[in-house]
């Protein structure tokens, strides 16, 4: 009996140490450091030290009011310097821009990780949240800060950390933390941003999330075809097999046979037939384009392309002119329109000369408005593109000023015209 009732105490001893222990030596620890790096550094090295999920969450929850610590000051010097000008009173201070940003970020990335073990049960299969509100609330309201962040490190050319920021603005919109006051605040930004983090994804090779934030990006009208364009970009790049390129060309088929008039997804398709050498299914593809849309300019320019590229001329000009109707200042397409009654040109001159090597004034006379033509599209290209950024027009118009006017008038015209661009 007497054995009985000690071994009750004994049992309810532990049970009391059990339900009034302290925090662990671990947290002890953590909960001691002055500095957002060194609480950092304690949690990586000691997490698993830590007795449990509570225990996990309030050490972050440290990070996050160490991470507060930078925002509030250098928000405070914000917020004075805003006094300051609307009163015109006062002092305008420096606050150090790269603090602040870099404190914001891990203020948001120390909430997420916290609130990842507030909301677990705890022993008795309870969910109670300790840090959930106080954090929600400092945080959200600071979210417009992380798209200031993003555009400061895109003007610095960091696109990495420019994504970095938008993303966490973005992404932290549906994230559990913010849930209740995302509901009550509508994000007018949010579908804007999440494209330019898209952008961002994509030009860092970021693949998997250019395509999730061009799915939020596609949310918004104006943004729909923009963001559906680079998610077709998204997908060239995973690109890997032929097989992956013909199953890549089914879905593109059935995207435009859901909407034909989407110009991103059949320029797309095209460009997929043909690096594919599917001719015939890109040439039956623009017979059916053209029957409702008989001035294309895809259908026009890419036509022209491929006779020019199997040097018929004739029918490469005709396409390059019906390609123009719709697009008259396209200097790529100017200066292919060129390129190619320069040659039509000098292919007719080769022939009118003969075995005799020389062509009569009659047939010159004929020939010339070829030239002419020839010049006047390549110089409009000019014009339009004086750098030459995007197509090359020096080469064939220095030719075209040779035919016209000889090698020494050529040389002086084509350097007039090279010292108007590059």
């Amino acid at each position: 009996m007497i054995m009985k009732k000690m071994m009750i105490a004994a049992l309810m001893t532990v049970a009391v140490s059990t339900a009034w222990a302290g925090d662990s030596d671990a947290l002890k620890k953590i909960m001691k450091a002055g500095t957002y790096a060194e609480a950092e550094s304690m949690i990586k090295s000691s997490l698993s030290a830590l007795a449990n999920d509570a225990e996990k969450a309030k050490a972050y929850n440290k990070l996050v009011d160490l991470a507060m610590k930078g925002v509030s000051k250098e928000m405070n010097v914000i917020t004075n310097n805003q006094m300051a000008e609307q009163l015109g009173q006062g002092k305008v201070e420096q606050y150090d821009t790269l603090s602040f940003y870099t404190s914001l970020s891990q203020a948001f990335a120390a909430a997420k990780e916290c609130e990842k073990y507030d909301i677990l049960p705890n022993a008795k299969g309870k969910v109670a949240p300790k840090f959930h509100k106080s954090n929600q609330e400092r945080l959200f309201g600071l979210r417009s800060h992380l798209i200031n962040a993003g555009i400061w490190y895109q003007d610095k050319g960091d696109l990495k950390k420019a994504q970095e920021y938008l993303g966490s603005y973005v992404d932290s919109y549906s994230e559990g933390l913010y849930k209740e006051l995302a509901e009550k605040t509508p994000d007018e930004n949010l579908t804007n941003i999440a494209y330019y983090a898209a952008v961002f994804a994509f030009q860092n090779h970021d693949i998997e999330n250019c395509g999730r934030y061009a799915d939020i990006a596609k949310k918004d009208p104006e943004k729909a075809k923009d963001a559906n364009n680079l998610k077709l970009a998204v997908v060239q790049e995973s690109l890997k097999t032929r097989a992956d390129s013909l199953n890549y060309v089914t879905t593109l088929e059935g995207q435009y046979a859901n909407d034909p008039n989407d110009e991103i997804v059949f320029g797309t398709l095209v460009g997929m037939y043909s690096g594919l050498g599917m001719n015939d299914k890109m040439e039956s593809l623009f017979d059916k384009k053209l029957a409702t849309d008989p001035d294309n300019f895809t259908v026009w320019a890419i036509r022209g392309q491929n006779f020019m590229i199997a040097q018929d001329l004739k029918n490469a000009i005709d396409c390059f002119k019906k390609a123009l109707k719709t697009q008259p200042e396209n200097p790529q397409i100017l200066t292919f329109l060129g390129a190619c009654l320069l040659d039509r040109g000098s292919e007719a001159e080769n022939n009118a000369a003969g075995k005799s090597g020389r062509v009569s004034q009659a047939a010159m006379d004929q020939i010339r408005p070829l030239y002419e033509e020839s010049k006047t599209a390549l110089e409009k290209a000019k014009e339009l593109d004086p750098d030459q950024a995007s197509t090359r027009w020096a080469y064939p118009l220095y030719r075209c000023y040779y035919q016209l006017y000889g090698a020494d008038d050529a040389r002086t015209k084509a350097a007039e015209a090279l010292a108007n661009g590059k």
